[in-house]
């Protein structure tokens, strides 16, 4: 079968991590993938260099910076006008299936339905406001002939009986194989053997909580001052201002000597590895975040707030410990508790480890995405 893959952007980050995976996996069992991205970058690149043929095309992705009459007009031009670029390249190309990486690229359902093409819907996300989140899942994602959640708050977000529609729960799964390296970044970065590290890895947003995480590293180093921060990730381009009030929240904090800014890195296993503790600090629900998933093959203790599928990885007091996603102080005392017991954090490691193997392996996920590619279409 030849497959159009049609992802929201070209960065390397959790979803696109998840989409080579899959486009991996379709070509590895004798299918065709064709990738569409709305523009150029490292994951265009890395698919180019693996011979998988990529098109260019502006797909009219949703970001909520389109969320005005103005923005909302604009998205529909690039939409109508991709669904007739695709269209033409799926005849040109024969396309047997529609995937759509993430619910923020919705012209794929449209140029399915205009060809009566099976599509897949894999969503990432969990959609946030209701009305919002009703708009999309009702006229949009529901209509996918096949829904992949990538996590029971996922599919619940879609529907709340979403066990009895056509919606599938598919963990992501990862190689956990590609991070043995033990190397890490300590003498690159001056931090001395005296200091332990704290760190957190994500797209630079609101929701993820990169200022939450700093008003809480910011309580513990007044304690315990022999701490550093490591901070990694940059921003959706056109949202650089807030890599600029994380720099001024930073300084103005007056430890700056404390934090170190890493930026867009794709060294993850070696940042990982410098890590004593993992913390995941998202304040909005979070899907189901690959980068825990990377820290627990490197086995890092992890730190998560529950807002999203991180509870269906953690497990609080066994693999790391759940924190709220509103409380500095409280979040603060919880991560000084692990900071100060070495021994726990060892074995939170060791757990988390050996659930990312048994329960989040490459093999498993291979197995469920190509069971569900498989299915007949539904004409």
């Amino acid at each position: 079968m030849n497959i159009l893959f049609l992802h929201s952007s070209s960065d390397l980050y959790g979803a696109s991590k998840i989409l080579i995976n899959v486009v991996r996996i379709v070509k590895k069992n004798g299918h065709e993938p064709i990738v569409v991205l709305s523009e150029i970058g490292p994951l265009s690149k890395l698919f180019e260099a693996e011979n998988i043929a990529v098109y260019i095309i502006r797909l009219g992705i949703l970001r909520k910076k389109y969320f005005s009459v103005i923005g909302i007009i604009n998205r529909i031009k690039y939409i109508l006008k991709a669904k007739k670029e695709l269209i033409q390249l799926a005849l040109d190309k024969k396309i047997d299936i529609i995937y759509s990486n993430t619910s923020v690229v919705t012209v794929g359902i449209l140029v399915a339905k205009s060809l009566n093409l099976r599509h897949i819907f894999h969503v990432h996300e969990i959609i946030t406001p209701k009305f919002l989140a009703n708009i999309i899942n009702n006229y949009l994602i529901k209509s996918s002939e096949n829904i992949i959640a990538v996590s029971y708050a996922v599919a619940e977000n879609i529907d709340k009986k979403w066990n009895t529609k056509h919606i599938t729960v598919i963990h992501n799964g990862i190689d956990s194989s590609t991070f043995a390296s033990k190397k890490s970044l300590k003498k690159d970065l001056n931090i001395n053997n005296e200091y332990l590290v704290l760190g957190m890895i994500g797209r630079i947003s609101q929701g993820k909580g990169q200022h939450y995480f700093i008003d809480i590293a910011i309580q513990i180093i007044k304690k315990h001052p022999f701490l550093k921060v490591i901070l990694v990730g940059d921003t959706y381009p056109g949202n650089e201002h807030l890599e600029k009030e994380i720099d001024l929240k930073i300084k103005k904090s007056g430890l700056s000597g404390n934090f170190i800014q890493l930026g867009y890195r794709t060294d993850i296993v070696e940042i990982l590895n410098t890590l004593d503790i993992f913390v995941f600090p998202s304040i909005q629900p979070d899907s189901f975040p690959t980068v825990i998933l990377e820290a627990m093959a490197c086995k890092k203790p992890i730190i998560t707030t529950i807002r999203g599928g991180a509870s269906e990885m953690i497990e609080n007091n066994l693999s790391g410990f759940y924190i709220p996603f509103n409380d500095v102080h409280k979040s603060a005392s919880i991560i000084t508790s692990l900071l100060l017991d070495e021994k726990k954090r060892k074995s939170f490691g060791e757990v988390a480890y050996q659930k990312v193997i048994s329960n989040f392996d490459l093999t498993s996920f291979e197995d469920k995405i190509m069971t569900l590619i498989n299915q007949p279409h539904e004409k």
